[in-house]
């Protein structure tokens, strides 16, 4: 019975690893149509409360530093915890205007 219960529990730990370690290879690499119609104006960071951040906090930014912008891609968003307990995000993104 035991030696079951180790061959099941065995099988089940391999099956694991075998199935769970797996990657996501995209379609499509480059689409260079579309780089070509992008450019990037720059990068903005905020820093906000966790309560107090998001998308909109964020491109309100860019639109300050970048009045001119169309998009923020690629968001990051780190989190930060401050002496006095505080926690806050750190968001930053790529602004970019589309078109030539």
């Amino acid at each position: 019975m035991k030696k079951s219960i180790l061959g099941i529990l065995s099988a089940a730990v391999l099956a694991t690893a075998f199935f769970g370690c797996s990657s996501v290879v995209p379609l499509q690499g480059n689409n260079t149509a579309a780089t070509n119609q992008l450019k990037v104006l720059g990068r903005v960071t905020v820093e906000r409360p966790t309560n107090k951040s998001g998308y909109t906090i964020l491109w309100q930014e860019a639109l300050k530093q970048y009045p001119e912008a169309d998009d923020i891609i690629n968001i990051l968003v780190d989190g930060k915890k401050k002496s006095n307990g505080e926690q806050t995000y750190i968001m930053s993104a790529l602004v970019v205007k589309y078109g030539n």
